[in-house]
């Protein structure tokens, strides 16, 4: 799970794709021979030379065997994912996809030719992505089991010189507003659910505000999340709330509800020893989950059934 697609290597791509014809598409699925097995689950040389086409196109180190070897773990993280019963829905894939198309200005379809016209097939770039965020799930999930010990969090502690009977942390006031997406919808229509999201977002005028602005909109709904501290609301999400203003609403994301967005209608420090150390244990923990990702990969490995052909 090593490669990401970051921002950083899109002007690459939108040069690449830029040339040649966009009549050319891949035949050599036909021909495709198994190259390695992993649990039973085949790993084919069509998805390597797909990999490698792909990894070129966004100036990433590639080769057949790194492409090989980031297949064969993508299917043994695939293959967790399956056995905790987590699923990526279609739109979340699509969301991803329609990202790096908008990113070198080119609607869906045509990026998907343009991708073609190198060799690639649209459908390569969609499982990669597939890959990525069950990845990132099911690490995510695995990191929860990171135990830190109470001693471990009184020493970082005094290492800060943190007073604990004064310390205190932030306690928001939410707000949700769903966009909601019917399952099965089209990407287009997630897409246009986006965009009407984010021109929400730029007209917001506040929490007191914000129902009656839905209400001019169809298939909206404005839900009250209560308070949250920033111990209760982690990740992406958590990190976006320390930075945005009273009034203010964090980016929209997509959800298997729809498109949705939060809003800070409220917030204010409060003195919680609990809470500090809450904070400590998460840092902590992120800390030690940072080579989670190459230890459970060769846990993973260790204990597979893996063939090469």
């Amino acid at each position: 799970m090593r490669i990401r697609l970051k921002s950083l290597f899109l002007p690459a791509l939108a040069v690449a794709i830029g040339l040649g014809s966009l009549g050319l598409t891949e035949a050599a699925f036909a021909q495709s021979a198994v190259r390695a097995t992993v649990n039973d689950q085949p790993v084919t040389s069509y998805e390597v030379s797909q990999r490698v086409k792909l990894m070129k196109l966004f100036r990433q180190p590639t080769g057949d065997k790194i492409a090989l070897d980031e297949l064969v773990d993508e299917a043994l993280m695939d293959q967790v994912a399956k056995r905790r019963g987590m699923t990526v829905s279609d739109s979340m894939v699509d969301e991803r996809f329609n990202a790096i198309a908008k990113q070198v200005k080119l609607p869906p379809a045509q990026f998907a030719k343009a991708l073609g016209s190198q060799g690639v097939q649209a459908d390569s770039l969609r499982k990669f992505l597939r890959a990525q965020i069950t990845g990132a799930m099911v690490l995510k999930a695995r990191a929860r089991s990171v135990k830190v010990s109470e001693a471990d969090v009184q020493a970082q502690i005094e290492k800060e010189g943190i007073q604990t009977e004064t310390a205190t942390i932030k306690e928001f006031k939410l707000q949700q507003i769903v966009f909601v997406v019917p399952k099965g919808s089209s990407p287009g229509y997630v897409g246009q659910r986006q965009r009407e999201a984010e021109a929400f977002r730029k007209r917001f005028a506040g929490c007191d505000a914000s129902l009656a602005q839905a209400k001019a909109l169809k298939g909206v709904v404005v839900l009250n999340m209560g308070r949250r501290d920033s111990t209760q609301v982690q990740g992406p999400a958590g990190d976006a709330l320390k930075t945005t203003p009273v009034g203010g609403t964090l980016k929209p994301d997509v959800t298997e509800r729809g498109v949705e967005i939060i809003a800070v209608c409220e917030a204010k420090e409060i003195r919680s020893t609990a809470g500090v150390r809450a904070e400590i244990e998460e840092k902590l923990a992120g800390e030690q989950s940072k080579n989670l990702g190459k230890e459970f990969i060769a846990e993973l490995r260790k204990n597979a059934k893996i063939s090469y052909k």
